[in-house]
């Protein structure tokens, strides 16, 4: 029997060794995969530019250039939603060439640029930089004004402009709908690189189209001077011929020159003809071509020269052709606007050669003999010429800019393939230091909650098969490192988060794991436990050591530390729910006086159950206005007269009844539901005002509302008071607002904004318990405060405490100097009156004039006061 128990084991052995290797041979296999499918990736990318340039040359056709290139840039990444915009800066038009969106509709035609001043397309062009638009970076230059709203709303937006000779001649857009599939720079570089091949290629397009829409349409104009002239047949073959050769990259341009030439001497005399290019920067004439009868003045008339006065240059000052006789050309001269002709020039003929806007050089006709005298046609048949003569000019340029991209790409593309091995060498490190990263807290070096969860999850899977494995989990958090942070900087905590990661890890085990969840919070996992005692040592060591004070910054810090632990029980099944009872322990240890240590039990877990419970009635409360105000009187002491109500938050539930607020306020402020419930008591304290001043004609009583500290961080607080106000009709000096020091301590910028904007509506400012604070001294001058409550703890019991007289009376002088009032709070008693009216406090509130009312009772109070 125990031989085959013994079998049964080394068999089970020998499945889980089995098992091992095979999960090692599929991650191998991962690995393998993920090299590969990156190598894909890299060809992927590198065989669509190839293509996207191929296409730059091969494409003949507009309408079957733009859906290649939204092919190719498909195949890069994501762009299900791609459009193509041209923009034509000299009628100041847009053209959406090429349109694909999952939403909206193409926009029909050219469209005024001005229309669309304030769009995405509008910011790229103006910019003539890309433009990678998320969520976020869209809201922000919408709300600077920036942008406004243009079609459909999407998520990301990638715009590139397609850049021409400095010049924006257009946009490439790619947008997501989709939240999954977004964009990045790389994805931004990638798409601007591919404009730059796209570009060329429209040009180069745009060129062609335009080229032959002029010449059918110069033809169909010329046909009838033509036809006069007896050479329309000769005239048309020479124009499809010169076409022809503009089309023909691949041709010498001495050789296109020299064609050009001898087809225009067939329509015209041109036995003295050349080509002038003008360099605009160096402001020179450089002669590229030229034949003529005089030989002898070859090397003077055509040395490359500054601009002057000769006739050329008036053809360039003009841009526009020029057709002279030789007395004209006199009448210049005599004029001061040229040079003396040559005397034997009988007839000059000049057009200026120009594409898209650039003024390229001249070409010119000169006759010596009284028979051959240029006339208007010949000028217009000429500067028509002159049109494919620039179209040529600019398109070897071109070719020469797509032939060194092109070098440039393969050479890109050969140091990429020589530099592959060593990326991938470089990958792999970069992929253990992101797998440590990923693993580890960057701040202190310990694991992260991944790394717990995981180890934490193993444990109590080790615990569920052994029966005498145990472990604890000590969940710890610092006591007043906010004010660390506050005081002395982000630099300051962080160092001492460094030292306290350091010297826990001393006290713990070398087996035993510490970690970091993020801010000040701590994980312990103590393994193996011979018994809790030892867990509980562990708590007591570092609660001992963290009361000890800190040096940072040649300044002593004091924290502490409250820790919430939990054991291992059978009925746990994941890391997150016995983390969560340790975090649960670690609150009650805070709430039973800070630096201690509780164990995690059921009734805590109940505890927490019954919090989610009144969150969820207090959400529903507010949902049905179950908040109601009730009302204090405030008194002036001298009078006894009444001046006005506190009004104070009481909850009547339809399900727990009549709650008092010890028993929701707490849990409201921390869940910052007491926001919502603070604009509900403003409300209907405002609304029951209104109703007293319109029925008992009670028209100087106010109310005064406490509004929690966060609330006067929302920008939104003044519009949402004089909404109140405007809804009930109630003026503003009838309402009054209280805030404790608190909120003058954090967001001061916010929190002066709205003061001053609920001073400048009307509502006056109380700044509640005034004294139990540290630092509103310093606020006092600096915000917009009318009046100051004196607390209840300086007054309680004031004759028994001489020190609480004293500084009654230091706030009441304070508040004099100021210019504001005060009101004491909690008075209980005649003789806590009569003190405090004796120290020049003007007014009262308390138990001894009265409770807080239902509106009914507060009424019946005001009714009485009237009638008395």
């Amino acid at each position: 029997m125990k031989a085959e128990n013994q079998q049964t084991k080394m068999s089970k052995s020998a499945e889980q060794l089995i098992h091992a290797k095979e999960a090692s041979i599929v991650k191998l296999s991962e690995d393998v995969d993920f090299l590969e499918k990156q190598n894909a990736d890299l060809q992927a990318r590198y065989t669509a530019l190839f293509k996207l340039n191929h296409l730059s040359q091969e494409c003949n056709d507009l309408d079957s250039f733009y859906p290649q290139v939204h092919s190719t840039i498909a195949s890069l990444m994501t762009a299900e939603n791609f459009f193509i915009v041209l923009y034509d800066q000299t009628f100041d038009t847009l053209e959406f060439v090429y349109f694909i969106d999952e939403k909206d509709e193409k926009p029909p035609g050219l469209i005024d640029y001005q229309d669309y001043e304030g769009s995405l397309t509008n910011l790229v062009i103006e910019s003539k930089q890309p433009l990678l638009l998320t969520p976020e970076l869209e809201k922000q230059l919408f709300d600077n004004y920036k942008i406004k709203p243009f079609g459909a709303q999407g998520n990301d937006w990638l715009g590139v402009p397609l850049l021409h000779n400095g010049l924006v001649i257009g946009t490439i857009t790619i947008q997501s709908y989709d939240e999954n599939i977004r964009y990045n720079d790389a994805d931004l570089n990638l798409l601007t690189f591919a404009a730059q091949h796209v570009v060329g290629a429209m040009v180069r397009l745009q060129d062609q189209q335009r080229l032959k829409n002029a010449v059918n349409a110069r033809t169909k104009e010329l046909m009838a001077q033509i036809r006069e002239r007896e050479k329309s047949e000769l005239l048309q073959e020479s124009l499809y011929r010169i076409s022809e050769l503009t089309t023909d990259i691949e041709l010498d341009i001495d050789t296109f020159y020299s064609k050009v030439h001898n087809i225009i001497g067939q329509l015209i005399n041109a036995k003295n003809f050349f080509i002038a290019k003008y360099e605009h920067d160096s402001q020179m004439l450089y002669f590229s071509y030229y034949e003529d009868e005089h030989p002898s003045n070859l090397i003077k008339d055509f040395q490359p020269r500054k601009l002057s006065n000769g006739y050329s240059e008036l053809v360039l000052r003009r841009r526009a052709t020029v057709l002279l006789t030789y007395h004209e050309m006199m009448s210049l001269h005599l004029a001061g606007e040229t040079a003396k002709p040559q005397d034997d020039i009988h007839s000059w003929l000049g057009v200026p050669l120009i594409y898209s806007g650039q003024l390229l050089g001249v070409m010119v006709l000169q006759s010596y003999h009284y028979k051959t005298t240029y006339n208007q046609q010949d000028a217009e048949l000429l500067n028509f010429v002159s049109n494919h003569v620039s179209v040529a000019i600019k398109r070897r340029e071109l070719a020469d800019f797509e032939r060194r991209s092109h070098e440039l790409l393969e050479q890109q593309v050969k140091l990429r393939t020589l530099a592959l091995e060593d990326e991938i060498t470089q990958r792999k490190q970069a992929e253990k230091l992101l797998k440590h990263t990923a693993a580890h807290d960057s701040l202190t070096g310990l694991p992260n909650r991944t790394v717990f969860l995981d180890l934490l999850n193993h444990a109590i899977a080790c615990a569920k098969r052994k029966d005498d494995f145990s472990f604890a989990v000590l969940f710890l958090d610092l006591d007043r490192f906010k004010v660390v942070n506050d005081s002395l900087g982000h630099h300051a905590g962080d160092l001492l988060l460094k030292i306290i990661a350091r010297e826990l890890l001393a006290i713990v085990r070398d087996k035993d794991t510490v970690a970091r969840l993020g801010g000040d919070e701590f994980v312990i996992l103590i393994e193996d436990l011979p018994s809790n005692d030892e867990a509980f040592d562990v708590a007591e060591r570092i609660t001992t050591f963290l009361q000890e004070p800190f040096t940072i910054d040649n300044q002593l810090v004091y924290t502490g530390t409250s820790i919430g632990i939990s054991f291992s029980n059978k009925r746990y099944d994941d890391a997150n729910t016995m983390l969560r009872d340790a975090d649960t322990a670690m609150y009650h240890a805070k709430d039973n006086g800070r630096g201690r240590y509780e164990v995690f039990d059921d009734s805590m877990h109940q505890k927490v159950q019954n919090a989610l419970s009144l969150e969820a009635d207090i959400r529903e409360a507010i949902a049905w206005q179950e908040f109601i105000p009730y009302f204090q009187p405030i008194i002036q002491l001298d009078n006894r007269e009444l001046k006005g109500f506190e009004a104070l938050a009481r909850w009547q539930s339809t399900k727990r009844g009549f709650v008092y607020p010890n028993d929701f306020i707490p849990l409201a402020e921390e869940t910052d539901l007491i926001q919502a419930i603070d604009l509900q008591i403003i409300e209907k304290a405002c609304q029951q005002l209104k109703l007293w001043q319109d029925e008992l004609g009670c028209d100087d009583l106010y109310v005064s509302c406490n509004l929690f500290s966060k609330q006067f961080f929302s920008t939104s607080l003044p519009h949402d008071i004089e909404k109140v106000l405007q809804e009930t009709g109630l003026a503003p000096h009838n309402l009054r607002v209280e805030l404790t020091e608190r909120a003058l301590l954090e967001n001061a910028e916010i929190v002066l904004t709205n003061m001053q904007a609920l001073k400048d509506m009307g509502v006056k400012i109380l700044l509640d318990d005034f004294g139990t604070g540290y630092s509103s001294l310093g606020y006092l001058h600096r915000f917009p405060i009318d009046i100051l409550k004196i607390d209840r703890s300086f007054i309680s019991n004031v004759h028994e405490h001489e020190n609480h007289s004293a500084i009654i009376r230091t706030i009441v002088d304070l508040a004099n100097n100021l210019q504001m009032a005060t009101v004491g709070e909690g008075i209980e008693n005649l003789a806590d009156a009569e003190l405090l009216q004796e120290k020049g406090c003007i007014y009262g509130q308390g138990y001894y004039f009265a409770k807080p009312m239902s509106p009914k009772d507060a009424t019946d109070y005001i009714i009485e006061k009237i009638t008395n």
